[in-house]
């Protein structure tokens, strides 16, 4: 058998053995859409997340790549993974003021679990924020989504965009709310 085979076939073999997901990370492209009209959305903010774990039993979770674009005026947005062998699933989450934060493993304001979505973000429909709804809790399940392993000054431009919501977040919660 070739060099290469029997090496693929180790990484193979060590991957099943410790539970590791073998993928090379490609781009993850999508177009965001206003939910009632179907218009392109501008300027939303996407952030891409890839980790892997580390450690034998009690893991961890560290950083491989972080990602921030906005969406361009048709909508659409690409941003690059890393070519590393050993990436968890990808973290997405897409933000535009006015609009309630989408993540591709869970939805507000309920925390359900999303359906799994493939590299592809075809139609990611982004709904008006409505006024029923607490900034503060908002805020907080922005916060659990971009929260992973990552220190804030490598989501910086998600940070921005959404501090004007922290403001109101905090103003609710100083009334009481």
């Amino acid at each position: 058998m070739k060099k290469k085979y029997k090496v693929l076939i180790a990484i193979a073999v060590v991957s099943v053995v410790l539970g590791l997901t073998i993928s090379y990370s490609k781009a993850i492209t999508g177009t965001v859409v206003d939910a009632e009209t179907g218009k392109p959305i501008e300027g939303a903010v996407v952030l891409v997340e890839w980790t892997r774990r580390a450690g034998i039993g009690d893991y961890h979770t560290i950083s491989v790549r972080v990602a921030e674009t906005a969406t361009e005026k048709d909508g659409k947005f690409k941003a690059f993974g890393p070519l590393h062998p050993f990436v968890d699933p990808v973290s997405v989450t897409i933000y535009k003021k006015g609009y309630i934060a989408w993540n591709n493993k869970f939805t507000f304001p309920n925390y359900e679990h999303r359906k799994q979505y493939q590299d592809m973000y075809d139609q990611i429909r982004l709904e008006h924020f409505e006024d029923n709804y607490s900034y503060n809790k908002h805020t907080l399940f922005i916060g659990t989504c971009i929260s992973d392993a990552f220190a804030s000054h490598k989501k910086r431009r998600f940070t921005t965009a959404y501090q004007w919501e922290l403001d109101l977040a905090r103003k609710e919660v100083l009334r009481g709310k």
